[in-house]
C-alpha cells in the first residue's frame, strides 16, 4: 500500500492490517483512569475551596452580627447630627450649624433621613467607623434606598420616628 493512497482516500480496506485490541483496549483504559484521576482531584479541590469560603463567609456574618449588637447598645444623642463622625465635629462652628439645621426645618412635613428609624443605625454604623460601601451594601440587603446615606437631611414624607 502506498503513503500517497492514504492521504487521497483510496485505500482498499480489505488490505489494511486489523488494529491490536489490546493495545487499544489499554489506551482507551489509561485515556479513562486519568480522565477519572482529574476530575475526581478537580471536584474534591472545589470543594476544599467552598468550604474554606463557607468558612471565612460564617466568621465574617459573625463579626457582623457582633457589630450590629455593639451598635445598637450606642445610646443616640439627637441633637449631634448622625451623619458627621466624631473626628469632624471638632469646632463650635459645626455644632452651631447643625442646631440650626435641626430647628429650622419645622415647617417641613416629614422625618429627616438620620432621624428616620430604618436609618439610624446605618448611621451610628457611620459615626462608628464603618466603611460607607459597606453600609450602603448592608441598607441594600435590608431592603432600603442607599443613596440616603448621602442625604441625612432629606426629609421623608413617610419616615418613621421612635
Amino acid at each position: 500500500m502506498e503513503a500517497s493512497a492514504i492521504f487521497t482516500g483510496n485505500v482498499d480496506k480489505t488490505q489494511i492490517p486489523p488494529l491490536n485490541q489490546k493495545r487499544i483496549l489499554a489506551f482507551v483504559n489509561h485515556f479513562l483512569l486519568n480522565t477519572c484521576n482529574f476530575l475526581n482531584e478537580f471536584a474534591l479541590n472545589c470543594e476544599t475551596k467552598f468550604v474554606r469560603m463557607e468558612r471565612q463567609l460564617q466568621r465574617t456574618e459573625a463579626a457582623l452580627i457582633i457589630l450590629e449588637t455593639k451598635l445598637a447598645s450606642i445610646p443616640v444623642d439627637k441633637e449631634v447630627d448622625n451623619s458627621t463622625t466624631t473626628s469632624e465635629v471638632n469646632t463650635e462652628a459645626t455644632d452651631e450649624t447643625d442646631k440650626s439645621e435641626v430647628e429650622a426645618p419645622a415647617e417641613i412635613k416629614g422625618v429627616r433621613v438620620c432621624e428616620d428609624i430604618r436609618y439610624k443605625k446605618f448611621f451610628k454604623m457611620l459615626q462608628v467607623g464603618v466603611p460607607a460601601p459597606a453600609v450602603k451594601i448592608k441598607m441594600s440587603t435590608e431592603g432600603l434606598d442607599s443613596e440616603m446615606l448621602d442625604k441625612p437631611d432629606f426629609m421623608l414624607e413617610d419616615g418613621i420616628l421612635e
